[in-house]
């Protein structure tokens, strides 16, 4: 009975270690909710600190609380601010109490770059995870996003086969992974357009595709597409969109759905962003040494 009960309890232990290196420290298992994803991991140090997953933030984000509490001990260098300033993305605004700069031990990875202490309650890290590295394996520079089994994990170019993957052009990834690519749209009265221009991926986008107002909505109206404006029950008006009969950004395509309009982004050349959704159960895998993104 001991032997069995050992024998038990070591495969239970194997059983452990191996969901620990598949999900773990350089590997996340993302939930995903509400449209965007999130994981746990230690940060600093500390375990299991509830992770916002994202690429299309300016720097990690903690509130006063979460700093105090996970990173106030690092060697961070302080950015002093001249004002009130506010971190301003197209949901929310929120001030900044306090920014630094430097890196942050996330699992067995690396971030580096701005941290933004920001007034919020919010009991998550946010984490631009295009901007984590494996400083103790190099060669482990693909971030790999497998939407299907809500995976997130960093892979060296011999894990995975990239001849069959396409791709887009990497034309920066500090803070923001932005690609370039050519787009085609169209809507459901035939109205049409190509257009040529940059896109952010960004992982924290719970739709396909949005557009910032500046920089399309003069096209859009151009070539005569149908504005339409989106309101809540209580008839408040949320914002502006229209409906995509078709879109093609690259080489990837989807049919039968809503584009959002925002006018909260101003100061960018970007079309609009692209989400998880547009490569629907896909993966997508940023390169930023080889300045691509592979998709499928």
């Amino acid at each position: 009975m001991r032997q069995i009960f050992k024998l038990t309890l070591c495969l239970l232990l194997a059983h452990l270690w191996c969901v620990s290196v598949v999900y773990g420290q350089t590997s996340f298992k993302m939930v995903k909710k509400n449209g965007h994803y999130y994981t746990e991991a230690a940060v600093n140090g500390h375990a299991a600190i509830p992770i916002f997953v994202e690429t299309g933030f300016h720097g990690m984000v903690v509130s006063e609380e979460g700093y105090s509490k996970i990173l106030a001990s690092l060697p961070l260098e302080n950015i002093t601010l001249d004002k009130v300033e506010y971190l301003r993305t197209d949901r929310t605004t929120r001030r900044i109490v306090k920014l630094l700069k430097g890196k942050v031990p996330v699992g067995d990875l690396t971030y580096e770059g701005r941290v933004f202490v920001v007034d919020t309650n919010e009991e998550y890290v946010t984490v631009p995870v295009n901007l984590l590295k494996n400083e103790a394996d190099p060669t482990a520079s693909l971030i790999r996003f497998d939407f299907k089994k809500n995976l997130l994990d960093f892979v060296s170019p011999d894990d995975v086969n990239l001849d069959k993957m396409r791709t887009y052009t990497l034309v920066e990834n500090d803070p923001m992974p932005i690609f370039e690519a050519t787009m085609e749209l169209s809507d459901a009265y035939g109205h049409q357009l190509t257009k040529y221009g940059k896109f952010n991926f960004d992982l924290g986008n719970g739709s396909s595709v949005f557009f910032f107002r500046k920089s399309m909505l003069p096209a859009l109206k151009e070539n005569k597409f149908k504005i339409q404006t989106s309101r809540d029950k209580s008839g408040n008006i949320l914002g502006q969109g229209i409906f995509a009969g078709y879109c093609k950004i690259g080489d990837k395509s989807n049919t039968g759905f809503s584009i959002g309009i925002t006018n909260k982004i101003e100061d960018t050349d970007e079309l609009g962003c692209v989400g998880p959704s547009f490569f629907k159960n896909g993966i997508v895998i940023l390169a930023p040494n080889d300045k691509l993104i592979y998709y499928k």
